[in-house]
């Protein structure tokens, strides 16, 4: 019985669709639960910055797709895409507010340059500037959105979630290196982003810094709630267990999409924190 609800639940965990979905919220969650101790909910606002969030989210794939195959960027679902993006940043600019609007459109930058700064050899530029717009940019703007201001703190405890990105958009760049540069290679199987002995290391450093830093941001505030986020290390221990073995049993899909759960389960786990703290 066990078994099978483990199972049902892993099938849905991994879903494509539950991740393309959950993926957005998961930066949005933290900020607007924050702000609700200042503000009352805007739905308007959260849908709308959710589906500025989403569709960027589609764009990527759809932009890293065309790192592998042969697509037209003449079709009629990304040029719609790209026209409801750019509408959703004049909302933002015109009623929300300018910087946020400039924000929202720096975001949408790095989506669409990501991969162009890997093929040019930026490829940890786009890390950093990835991981502190999903980490810490929609963090402040889903907040900003809610209360029309950002207190400072939150700027301290989004340390922790940016790391997170950071980690998972590192691991994601060595799973997907040979496929970004299959125009520079002929073996795109073996082209790697750093030496898999230097990217392991590298990659558990970084997931023991995470759990290092979010106790010493966290336990001062909200004490033994911080212990909540141990509940993220059955995550990190299996996208470590896969990620870092040499064995090609695990396909790269799946290991991405582990690398997305533990980000979200992370995300979760503070935006937990946070409502027990605040409510």
């Amino acid at each position: 019985m066990f078994q099978s609800i483990f199972k049902t639940i892993n099938h849905y965990l991994y879903h494509p669709l539950f991740l393309v979905l959950t993926i957005p919220l998961s930066y949005l969650i933290s900020g607007t639960l924050y702000a609700g101790q200042y503000a009352h909910f805007s739905f308007v606002h959260f849908f709308l910055l959710y589906s500025f969030t989403f569709i960027n989210h589609l764009l990527g794939n759809f932009l890293f797709k065309k790192t592998k195959e042969s697509i037209s960027y003449f079709q009629l679902s990304f040029i719609a895409f790209e026209i409801i993006n750019l509408l959703l940043i004049f909302y933002f600019s015109f009623r929300v507010h300018y910087l946020a609007g400039l924000l929202l459109l720096l975001y949408s930058l790095v989506i669409h340059l990501q991969f162009y700064l890997v093929k040019q050899g930026y490829a940890w530029l786009m890390l950093v500037f990835s991981s502190i717009f999903k980490g810490g940019i929609l963090t402040y703007l889903s907040f900003y959105v809610q209360a029309n201001f950002i207190p400072s703190t939150l700027f301290y405890w989004s340390i922790p979630l940016v790391l997170v990105v950071f980690l998972v958009e590192f691991g994601k760049l060595q799973l997907n290196y040979g496929s970004i540069h299959k125009d520079f290679s002929n073996d795109q199987t073996t082209l790697l982003f750093l030496k898999q002995e230097l990217f392991n290391r590298i990659f558990l450093g970084l997931t023991v810094l995470i759990y290092l830093i979010s106790f010493i941001i966290f336990i001062p505030t909200f004490n033994k709630l911080s212990f909540i986020i141990l509940l993220t290390i059955p995550f990190a221990l299996s996208i470590i267990q896969s990620i870092l073995s040499t064995k090609k049993t695990v396909p790269t899909k799946l290991k991405q999409r582990m690398l997305y759960i533990y980000s979200i389960s992370f995300f979760i786990a503070f935006s937990i924190i946070l409502f027990v703290h605040i409510f």
